[in-house]
């Protein structure tokens, strides 16, 4: 049995938001201090990555979304402006990291709404209703009846 690229990015994205909640969990059980020291041993080993890597490294959809929603807590939290968040934001700048949250609420935000309500009466119903209610002097539910003896089932509110 083979797995195919759409599940293989779909095991990857559930495996990056489990891993990154039981490293949360983690996190909650050790001291201040413990936590301290392992950010500046991670800062200092993060430093010399930068010194050696020529460029940016390249990130997954999953990656650049599980970076943008803890950027933006921690930024929501401390308050930080962007140019306070480069000292966090590392691997990318943190202009690149803002804009792929941006673009993400923008997609969010820009797919086509239905409208509510009920589907619009074909054109040519409505033409011939209109046709009706000239040529004759006919009230709505009367209208309706007549449509109805020719299989269009309308209300008399449609047809008002």
């Amino acid at each position: 049995m083979t797995v195919g690229r759409g599940e293989e990015m779909v095991w990857f994205c559930v495996w990056q938001v489990v891993s990154t909640w039981f490293e949360l969990i983690s996190l909650g059980r050790k001291t201040a201090s413990d936590k301290d020291l392992e950010i500046l041993l991670l800062r200092r080993q993060l430093a010399i990555y930068e010194r050696k890597q020529e460029r940016a490294p390249h990130l997954s959809r999953d990656e650049k979304l599980t970076l943008v929603v803890l950027a933006t807590k921690l930024k929501t939290r401390t308050g930080r402006t962007l140019k306070a968040m480069g000292e966090v934001i590392r691997i990318v700048k943190p202009a690149t990291l803002f804009r792929w949250h941006w673009e993400l609420v923008r997609r969010k935000w820009t797919y086509r709404h239905r409208s509510p309500g009920r589907p619009r009466t074909d054109k040519e119903i409505e033409q011939l209703v209109l046709r009706l209610a000239r040529e004759n002097d006919w009230g709505y539910e009367r209208i309706e009846g007549e449509l109805l003896k020719l299989g269009i089932i309308l209300s008399h509110e449609t047809v008002g």
